[in-house]
């Protein structure tokens, strides 16, 4: 391949749209938040959507952890951070409820209609212990957990409150389906 198109492609290349990304990092987050089981259920699946790209970047999990709930006051620097992540992570919800089907089409996951949201869960745990305890993700499980460690109640937080206490509290124009 030459070297002008590797490199067109490189710059094309978004992991939002990596199906394979998506995946393992549905699976880590599920895992290490334990919501493997009906009773500890990750409520509202599109956190995901916002929780995977934070989750796979230092920047941004400090980003998340210091200034949600208004912890402290964006400069314009990290406003546009913010503005950037709720929007680009918002154009992958369709992309995310097709790896979430799959998945548990495949039975790694459950999906459970609960009033207007739809909670998951692991619900083949021993399947997914490999990938979740892998050397080769222990900067994710890093950020999981500080994540967990600084932000009360995550997995069961509802997602309006996240959206609202993070996005909405940094100046961002949100728009909800």
């Amino acid at each position: 391949m030459d070297k002008l198109l590797f490199e067109k492609k490189r710059l094309m290349y978004n992991n939002g749209e990596d199906l394979y990304f998506l995946t393992y990092s549905i699976v880590l987050i599920l895992y290490h938040l334990k919501c493997i089981s009906e009773e500890k259920q990750f409520k509202d699946y599109r956190k995901l959507v916002f929780l995977i790209p934070i989750m796979a970047d230092e920047k941004k999990t400090t980003i998340l952890i210091d200034y949600y709930k208004e912890k402290n006051v964006p400069n314009r620097n990290i406003h546009r951070e913010i503005n950037r992540l709720y929007y680009d992570s918002i154009q992958n919800l369709t992309l995310l409820r097709y790896v979430l089907i799959i998945l548990e089409k495949k039975g790694v996951i459950k999906l459970v209609n609960d009033e207007n949201k739809t909670n998951i869960y692991i619900s083949d745990v021993e399947k997914c212990e490999f990938l979740a305890n892998d050397s080769r993700f222990s900067n994710e499980k890093y950020r999981i957990l500080s994540l967990k460690k600084n932000i009360n109640r995550l997995s069961t937080l509802n997602y309006i409150t996240f959206v609202d206490n993070f996005f909405k509290r940094n100046g961002v124009a949100i728009w909800e389906n």
